[in-house]
């Protein structure tokens, strides 16, 4: 897709951040609802007759699965279906040779026998973008705790099987050979996700680079702040949190232990205003010391940036996460995080500055005396945190630094 989540918005940026520093970049999504240059909708490219034996053969597929109800996001390769010689025709339109494909977020769209023959037929070298767990498991894209996948999974709790042979185990089996065949590339955006890659049965033979997506600094960067809360609502003379508001039964985004987090503030009377973007209508009623505002879903990097550029620090309260991206863009927007030791956030920490890590992760207290602690902060250290934060995220977001990563993946 090129829309709807942190991982479409992720692919978006890879491209665009390529063809900023002038690579030849060509995409391919499977749903499309935004334009954008050289990204193709790959449905678009097939004839009528084609069409109707990739749908009908998808809806087969579906139906085969029928029975089996995953939690979560779980991705049977029998339904990522589309056929490679689509693809193959139109990106020699291009070039003959490329140098590499990048497979991101491919759930339901192509299976990996299908990046073999692309790959093939094209001369390109394949890297695999680590996105949340996707690669590194037989189907589900967050574990939710389960380390089956260091071992080729089987038996997954996702699917409610007890089949050690189940189509988990005959996925990542099959997965492992075909990219240790092709030689493939794992780009991971944080050490915490190269180390999940490094431990996981399907990818662990394989040459691992660290480098994050990049961020448009031309738009994520240091605010006026009193400004962006005069435009978003916010009240101007108080210490403000940035979180955003997602349904607390998705327990992996640790938006249930933030909730309690702040419960646990309330009881300390800890003077406290949240700006909460996405998800409404979680947040307790009934506080006193602690208000919120909810901004609700933000379109578009501008109006992220604005909201970022409004508060004083951003939590992120994920216990399993590759990213977010979040963290990244609040830093070059001058708003230091709080986070859990996973995704990006250990990464980004830099002589205690630019953000804080909360030990350990799942901590509900450990995590409100980190939010207090930014609360009670003098402005001058407030302002010294939120100067590194720009600092580091400056280093480590750009386009041309992402160019030149991945440049320097091909030339190996």
């Amino acid at each position: 897709m090129d829309s709807g989540g942190g991982a479409a918005e992720g692919f978006i940026r890879i491209h665009q951040a390529l063809l900023d520093q002038g690579v030849e970049s060509v995409a391919y999504v499977l749903k499309s609802k935004r334009s954008y240059p050289f990204i193709y909708n790959a449905r678009n490219l097939l004839n009528p007759l084609q069409y109707m034996g990739w749908a009908l053969a998808r809806i087969f597929a579906k139906l085969k699965r029928f029975g089996i109800k995953p939690v979560g996001v779980y991705d049977f390769d029998a339904e990522a279906n589309f056929p490679a010689h689509t693809i193959i025709q139109h990106a020699k339109r291009h070039s003959e040779k490329w140098d590499l494909i990048l497979v991101h977020w491919s759930g339901g769209f192509v299976r990996p026998e299908t990046i073999r023959e692309i790959a093939h037929a094209l001369g390109a070298r394949v890297a695999l973008w680590q996105v949340d767990m996707a690669h590194v498991t037989g189907g589900c894209h967050s574990t939710l705790g389960c380390i089956k996948y260091q071992t080729g999974c089987g038996a997954c709790p996702l699917i409610s099987s007890d089949n050690l042979g189940d189509i988990s185990a005959i996925q990542s089996n099959r997965r492992a050979v075909i990219w240790k065949d092709l030689g493939a590339t794992v780009l991971a955006p944080s050490s915490w996700s190269a180390r999940q890659a490094k431990e996981s049965f399907t990818l662990h033979n394989l040459q691992t680079f660290i480098f994050p997506i990049p961020i448009n600094l031309n738009i994520f960067k240091p605010p006026s702040r009193s400004e962006a809360r005069e435009q978003l609502g916010l009240p101007l003379h108080r210490r403000i949190a940035l979180v955003r508001g997602i349904n607390p039964a998705i327990s992996y985004k640790g938006f249930s232990v933030f909730l309690s987090a702040i419960r646990e503030l309330e009881s300390q009377a800890v003077d406290l205003h949240i700006a909460v973007i996405g998800d409404a209508g979680y947040m307790p009623s009934g506080l006193k010391h602690i208000t919120f505002t909810e901004l609700g879903r933000l379109e578009g990097d501008a109006a992220m940036a604005l909201a970022y550029q409004a508060c004083d620090f951003f939590v992120s309260p994920s216990i399993n996460d590759a990213g977010p991206m979040m963290v990244g863009e609040a830093m070059a927007c001058g708003c230091p995080f709080i986070a859990y030791p996973v995704g990006i956030a250990p990464d980004l920490i830099r002589n205690n500055l630019g953000g804080t890590l909360v030990e350990k992760t799942g901590d509900m207290v450990a995590l409100a005396t980190a939010i207090k602690s930014y609360v009670e902060l003098t402005e001058k250290d407030l302002l010294q945190r939120k100067h590194a934060a720009v600092e580091i995220a400056r280093e480590l977001f750009s386009n041309h630094r992402f160019t030149e990563n991945i440049k320097n993946v091909i030339s190996k």
